[in-house]
């Protein structure tokens, strides 16, 4: 989702040769980090709880490989494919030079360092740390046959270098691409300039430290402090944040109170007196009965 709302926002700066490339680029690492999930399901007996993984990048190297470059691609690493679209588009939205474009730059900038957070969690815990998952599984985990295996490398090839040879193509000065189809747009829209000359170097460079900067936080706190995380986790505020992310932001229980049970109510109430009631009465009866 957080890649859709980066094209939302290309598409919202009115560049929609920007957000078509974003999409054609994030195809790329999104099919290899689904398809490289799948290898590691497929690895260790189709277990799919990653929390009971661990320790599988002696046993995985090539699917470990492949997730880190579609990783790296994800969270915008310089010179990934990924880089050139959504790095470009968080630039665009500050190189407007509007309040509301700003705050969609610092808002689609936090989303950029969650995206990092958990890619960077998912690689941790699946190849890096201690094994957690029941010996059976070590003994059998293995790579893919070449059936698998060629998929990964191929989208591993395009998630690192469809970025660089196709960016002028796509969002070029000049460039004839879009000429001679429906996607036009307005030459007061074109954003290359701005974005590449009035934007300063501290707000093109604040997503990359920022993701980066979080990214080592938690890794030293992880490995090097867990019982500092330990005791945090138990405080009361601890417990409150953790409550709160472990229960998605609390968007369900809004979703199954205000929404779902409501709708459940008018259904049941709609069967009780329609269905159950008005017609199975007059049905047989009548209306003179």
């Amino acid at each position: 989702m957080s890649q859709l709302g980066m094209m939302v926002i290309a598409v919202g700066l009115s560049s929609y040769n920007v957000a078509l490339f974003h999409l054609v680029n994030h195809a790329f690492y999104k099919g290899l980090l689904f398809l490289g999930a799948g290898a590691v399901i497929h690895a260790v007996a189709d277990n799919q709880d990653f929390r009971r993984y661990g320790g599988l990048r002696p046993f995985l190297p090539l699917t470990y490989s492949v997730m880190l470059i579609a990783s790296l691609s994800l969270v915008a690493f310089p010179f990934m494919t990924g880089f050139y679209s959504k790095d470009f588009i968080l630039e665009s939205a500050y190189g407007q030079f509007y309040f509301s474009s700003t705050v969609v730059y610092f808002i689609a900038t936090i989303g950029a360092m969650f995206t990092t957070l958990y890619s960077v969690k998912v690689l941790y815990l699946t190849f890096l740390t201690n094994p957690n998952g029941p010996l059976v599984n070590y003994k059998h985990a293995h790579e893919g046959d070449i059936f698998m295996s060629l998929p990964l490398i191929v989208l591993a090839i395009f998630s690192i270098f469809f970025g660089y040879i196709t960016k002028d193509i796509f969002i070029g000065l000049g460039t004839g691409f879009f000429a001679d189809n429906s996607l036009f747009i307005h030459p007061s829209h074109e954003i290359m300039l701005d974005t590449e000359f009035a934007v300063p170097t501290l707000f093109k460079l604040l997503p990359l430290v920022f993701t980066i900067s979080l990214s080592v936080i938690f890794i030293v706190l992880s490995e090097f402090l867990p019982k500092l995380l330990v005791h945090f986790k138990l405080s009361r505020l601890g417990y409150n944040i953790f409550s709160f992310f472990n229960q998605r932001f609390l968007i369900e229980l809004f979703y199954n109170r205000y929404i779902t049970d409501i709708v459940l109510k008018l259904g049941g109430q709609t069967t009780k007196v329609l269905d159950k009631g008005s017609v199975e009465l007059l049905g047989p009866y009548g209306l003179e009965k």
